[in-house]
C-alpha cells in the first residue's frame, strides 16, 4: 500500500524538525566562521540545511515507526497525539526513505573528514536507535545515549562544514546531557506501552519519579555548562526546563500535557540561542 505525500509529511513530525535542523544551524553559528567561508561552502550549508529538514526527519521517524509498530499499537500517546503506521505501508516507507536520502549521497564526498564522521554518526544512531540488531531504544542507557547523539550530531556537521575543526567538546557534552533529559522525559508517557511490548527503557528502569529527577539533574548540569559559554541566557533556559520537570514531579497526571508543550519551548529556546549567538558574532 502506498503512502500519500501528506502521510509522509506528517510522519516526519514537522513539529520536531527543528530538533535536528535547529541544532545544525546552532553548530554553524557557533563555529565562528560565519563570514569566512567561500561560495562552495555556502552551497554545502544550504544543501545540508535541506537534508536536515524533511529527508532526515523522515529517516529518523520513519525507521522508528516501522520498528516501533508493536509498541505503538498499545500507546495512547501515539494513537491520540500522532498516528500508528499500518503494517502494509512499511515497505513503501522504506522505499521513500531511500529515495529521499539518495540525492544527498554526493555531499558525503564533498566535505572534510570530521564532517563525514559526524554525518556517519547521525546516520548510524538514527537507524539503530530503532532498528535491529542494535535497537538501542530497548537497551538502557543506550536509549538515552543514541537519542542524544541523533540530536547533537547535526550541530557537529554544521560546525565542521564551515572548516573550523577546533570544537569545544565540553559544549558538546552539555548538549548531550540536555538531550539525555529531553529523551528521558519524553519516554515517561510511554512507560506503560513499552512494558506491554516488552521494550525496556531508562525511564522504565528508574520509574516515573526517579526518571523525572534524572531529567532535572540533566537540565541543571547542561544549563551550568551552557552558562560557561553563553552566560545568563543558559540559566534562564535551565529555569524553564527545570520548572516543567518540577511541575511534573508534583503532578504526574499532567505530565503528558506538559510534554506537548516541549516542541514549542524547544523551538523558542533554540531560536533565541541562535540569534543570541548570531548577534554576538556580527557585533
Amino acid at each position: 500500500m502506498k503512502l500519500t505525500i501528506k502521510e509522509v509529511f506528517f510522519l516526519s513530525r514537522p513539529r520536531f524538525w527543528m530538533y535536528v535542523l535547529g541544532t545544525f544551524l546552532v553548530g554553524v553559528i557557533s563555529s565562528g566562521n560565519l563570514f569566512l567561508y567561500d561560495d562552495s561552502t555556502t552551497l554545502l550549508l544550504i544543501a545540508f540545511g535541506v537534508f536536515f529538514s524533511l529527508p532526515a526527519n523522515v529517516f529518523i521517524y520513519g525507521v522508528n515507526d516501522i520498528y516501533d509498530y508493536q509498541t505503538d499499537i498499545y500507546n495512547d500517546k501515539k494513537i491520540k497525539y500522532e498516528s500508528v503506521l499500518k503494517l502494509e505501508k512499511h515497505k513503501s516507507l522504506w522505499i521513500i526513505i531511500v529515495l529521499l536520502l539518495i540525492p544527498f549521497v554526493p555531499l558525503f564526498f564533498m566535505v572534510n573528514v570530521p564532517t563525514k564522521l559526524a554525518l556517519l554518526l547521525f546516520l548510524f544512531t538514527g537507524l539503530f536507535y530503532s532498528a535491529r540488531p542494535v535497537r538501542a531504544k530497548s537497551k538502557p542507557p543506550l536509549d538515552v545515549l543514541f537519542s542524544a547523539i541523533i540530536y547533537v550530531s547535526p550541530a557537529l556537521v554544521g560546525f565542521f562544514i564551515t572548516g573550523n575543526t577546533n570544537i569545544q567538546w565540553l559544549a558538546v557534552l552539555g548538549g548531550l546531557i540536555w538531550a539525555f533529559g529531553m529523551q528521558t522525559y519524553s519516554a515517561i508517557p510511554d512507560i506503560e506501552a513499552d512494558r506491554k511490548a516488552g521494550v525496556n527503557t531508562l525511564a522504565i528502569m528508574l520509574g516515573e519519579k526517579k526518571a523525572l529527577w534524572f531529567c532535572l539533574i540533566a537540565y541543571f548540569i547542561s544549563a551550568s555548562i551552557g552558562f560557561y559559554y553563553v552566560g545568563f541566557i543558559a540559566i534562564v533556559f535551565g529555569i524553564v526546563y527545570i520548572s516543567i520537570v518540577l511541575l511534573s514531579i508534583n503532578n504526574i497526571s499532567k505530565l503528558f500535557k506538559y510534554y506537548t508543550y516541549f516542541p514549542l519551548i524547544n523551538v523558542l529556546t533554540g531560536a533565541i540561542l541562535f540569534f543570541y549567538m548570531f548577534f554576538n558574532e556580527i557585533m
